[in-house]
């Protein structure tokens, strides 16, 4: 055997286990993807397990909060119509008063005026 052909068969070997090194640390790689893919599924469906639960509680408060600002609405608009029936009962209660409360206060203010003159006093004040 020749030189050349010593090389040649050493190259040959040397590329050989080259090659069975890579094999096995692909493989090797491979097996674990594999298992940290099972570990990241088993997370997923311990993660959507705890989870649906939850998001129905949370839909379930979301459609009672819902209900509950429809209440508040509904005595909010039942307070601004009562507010709007004081305000108009006052007002009605304050013209129905005060008118004849001046024209009183008027005729007594003239009634004292008109005693005061037949009696001789003056009507200044002072």
């Amino acid at each position: 055997m020749t030189a050349i052909e010593v090389v040649a068969v050493a190259a040959a070997v040397l590329g050989a286990i080259a090659l069975a090194g890579g094999c096995v640390a692909f493989f090797a790689a491979a097996t674990r993807l594999r298992d940290a893919a099972v570990e990241l599924e088993a997370a997923s469906e311990s993660f959507r397990a705890a989870a649906e639960p939850l998001v129905a509680e949370l839909a379930d408060s979301a459609v009672r909060a819902a209900g509950e600002v429809d209440r508040v609405e509904h005595l909010l608009d039942l307070s601004t119509g009562i507010a709007e029936r004081v305000d108009g009962t006052t007002g009605a209660t304050y013209r129905a008063i005060t008118t004849p409360v001046i024209k009183g206060a008027a005729l007594a203010e003239g009634t004292r005026r008109a005693a005061r003159r037949l009696g001789g006093r003056s009507t200044r004040r002072g």
